[in-house]
């Protein structure tokens, strides 16, 4: 046996590879020709072999839960205020500014967060307005429904604003295009008139709906119910 290594048949460098003060966790020994080797498991792979799910860290849950916060108060404080600056947004939120600009380094990014989140929301809401069933006329008022129970991110998403980043357009194009579809149905079905674009159909429900959430003291049904009826007042046939 070495003394100075405490392994018995195997050379100092060999011993230096193994050495308690190195590794962790033994899992099991090896006894080939009178030697004992322990086959160890450094510490720093240990965590690597459980594969159980972890709970996001609490500074990453507060970055996430801070940006929705942020997020929210900016999309009413700017309906209400359209000039508000990034310390009343801090303000409403109540964050500090350096907080609002750790997450968004301008007044622009902000806005352009809120139209994402709002184009988000507004594609979940037509997801489950169900626009294949029913006539197109049922259809519109599930979706008239629903979208006014967004607030004013709809402003967001529905005005189209001159220096609105391209990209974002397009992917509002897209969210919408099935409801496009939905006015063409209703007008091959007989219940709107035909001499109208569906495109300008659409637009036209969607100025509406800006306008009634944000003259609205709460969106709600009554909301709703009011924007359908102007826009068939305009848009159906007499049929309807």
């Amino acid at each position: 046996m070495d003394s100075q290594n405490g392994v018995r048949g195997v050379t100092p460098g060999q011993a230096e590879e193994v050495h308690p003060r190195e590794l962790s966790s033994c899992r099991h020994d090896i006894r080939k020709r009178d030697v004992s080797v322990s086959l160890c498991v450094d510490a720093r792979y240990a965590g690597a072999m459980d594969d159980t799910p972890s709970a996001p860290p609490p500074r990453r849950r507060d970055v996430a839960r801070h940006r929705g916060m942020l997020i929210a108060a900016a999309t009413e404080e700017f309906a209400r205020n359209p000039e508000a600056s990034m310390a009343d947004i801090a303000r409403v939120a109540e964050l500090t500014r350096a907080t609002v600009y750790r997450h968004f380094p301008n007044r622009e990014a902000l806005e352009a967060a809120i139209r994402s989140e709002a184009l988000a929301r507004a594609s979940r809401a037509l997801d489950e307005s169900r626009l294949d069933e029913g006539t197109a006329l049922e259809v519109l008022q599930r979706v008239i429904r629903a979208l006014s129970a967004q607030g004013m991110g709809l402003r967001f998403m529905l005005l189209q604003a001159p220096d609105a980043d391209p990209r974002f357009l397009a992917q509002r194009a897209q969210v919408l295009a099935p409801l496009v579809d939905v006015v063409r149905r209703g007008q091959r079905e007989g219940h709107l008139r035909e001499n109208l674009a569906p495109e300008w159909i659409v637009t036209a429900m969607a100025s509406l709906l800006v306008a009634a959430v944000r003259d609205a003291a709460s969106p709600d049904s009554a909301v709703g119910e009011l924007v359908r009826r102007t826009l068939m007042s305009g848009v159906a046939t007499d049929a309807s």
